[in-house]
């Protein structure tokens, strides 16, 4: 299934006021992960200057600007909140990495475990570039590069990260965290929802929490973009239904 629109337009921007979607209600999502499944937690790395500037990061090492790393730390007590973590895992780009060893720093965890393929979409030529320098060089979708990666693959890929996740030998009981890009949890999330979530002005913000129930044979979406309160409720719900 190919995502015209987020081809046509793969930036995420910091500044599109998207909401907060729900796939699964707490008592559907509890009762999901207490057949033996893991709560997983993709979260989109914090804000940089690219983002500000509405540039497409793709795989450039993007540095985390000083609003990102707040907006780092107020998510680690969002996640802190949300019950024991297992591992946090992360991007090999500093962007991400730098989100999430400020989780972990504040959080009192060990050190982010490095995964490649948690890795931005490659953009290609189209990196670094403003939405109006992309429709100068380049005026419709079909003269992108031909080597950027497509949403399907992305999704795949991060399908493939989330049952890799689930079958780790070393993993531990707990919520798994698992730290990226806007690209492909969009990818992930437009995929799995037949384009619900992750295009259009439903992106996944900087910061945000996107949540999914992972097994060995499926992987469910819970709830895309969530941030600040609307994460708190929704895990302190689960958590109520949980102990009911």
């Amino acid at each position: 299934m190919k995502n015209k629109k987020t081809e046509s337009n793969p930036s995420a921007s910091h500044n599109l006021r998207s909401n907060p979607i729900y796939f699964c209600n707490p008592i559907q999502a509890e009762t999901l992960l207490s057949e033996g499944r893991d709560l997983l937690l993709f979260v989109r790395h914090g804000l940089t200057d690219w983002n500000v500037q509405m540039r497409l990061q793709g795989r450039e090492e993007v540095p985390l600007n000083e609003a990102g790393k707040e907006q780092a730390k107020e998510l680690a007590g969002l996640i802190g909140n949300a019950g024991k973590i297992s591992n946090i895992y992360t991007s090999p780009l500093s962007r991400a990495k730098d989100t999430a060893s400020i989780i972990s720093s504040e959080l009192k965890l060990d050190a982010p475990i490095i995964l490649e393929d948690l890795i931005e979409r490659d953009y290609s030529a189209l990196s670094g570039l403003t939405m109006a320098e992309r429709r100068e060089r380049f005026p419709s979708p079909k003269d992108y590069p031909a080597d950027i990666e497509n949403t399907t693959n992305a999704a795949q890929r991060m399908k493939k990260v989330a049952l890799e996740l689930y079958l780790r030998e070393d993993k531990e009981s707990g919520i798994t965290v698992a730290v990226t890009h806007g690209g492909v949890i969009n990818s992930l999330f437009s995929y799995l929802t037949r384009g619900r979530a992750g295009m259009g002005k439903n992106v996944a913000k900087n910061c945000s929490i996107s949540a999914v129930a992972s097994g060995k044979a499926d992987i469910i979406p819970l709830a895309f973009n969530l941030q600040c309160t609307d994460f708190i409720n929704y895990m302190n719900s689960i958590k109520e239904n949980e102990n009911n």
